[in-house]
């Protein structure tokens, strides 16, 4: 009787233990975040121009700087915050071709985020694309295998 007890209880403490650490880590898993070896100005034109090169749409008009809006409406300056909205248009129209995908619009365009911390370094962030294209199965996944690379490219600032 106490060898299944045991059991019960070394189970539950697995289970409580899994579920903490998942808690605990998935956030690292969605979102990448990246040190640029270059200040916020320049990490915002170089991220913008490597996009473009890959031939993603990265319209001025889609650029959301966070520090700029919220010094007009709350008066609370957070520093350099700026989410470039950008879309690699064929992803895009090959995943809303399929009603049961235009749900995804809601993540659409792809974000990325370019900000400092006040370590006095300019970070950048994205999604995880291979991540979200396991969570949303098969045609997702295919694509977002493509854009993830591409991804990744536009982030990786070292080999300029």
């Amino acid at each position: 009787m106490s060898k299944t007890i045991t059991t019960i209880i070394a189970f539950i403490i697995g289970i409580i233990l899994t579920v903490f650490i998942g808690i605990n880590t998935l956030p690292g898993f969605m979102i990448k975040e990246v040190a640029s070896p270059y200040g916020f100005k320049e990490t915002l034109a170089k991220v913008k121009a490597k996009a473009k090169s890959i031939g993603w749409k990265v319209p001025k008009k889609w650029n959301k700087d966070f520090r700029k809006n919220l010094q007009k409406t709350v008066k609370i300056d957070v520093g350099h915050v700026t989410v470039l909205k950008m879309c690699e248009p064929q992803a895009a129209a090959d995943i809303l071709i399929h009603d049961e995908l235009k749900r995804l619009s809601v993540l659409m365009p792809c974000s990325v985020a370019v900000y400092d911390k006040a370590d006095g370094k300019t970070y950048i962030a994205i999604m995880n694309m291979g991540m979200l294209g396991a969570l949303f199965g098969d045609t997702v996944k295919g694509i977002t295998n493509n854009l993830a690379p591409q991804m990744e490219e536009m982030i990786n600032l070292s080999e300029d």
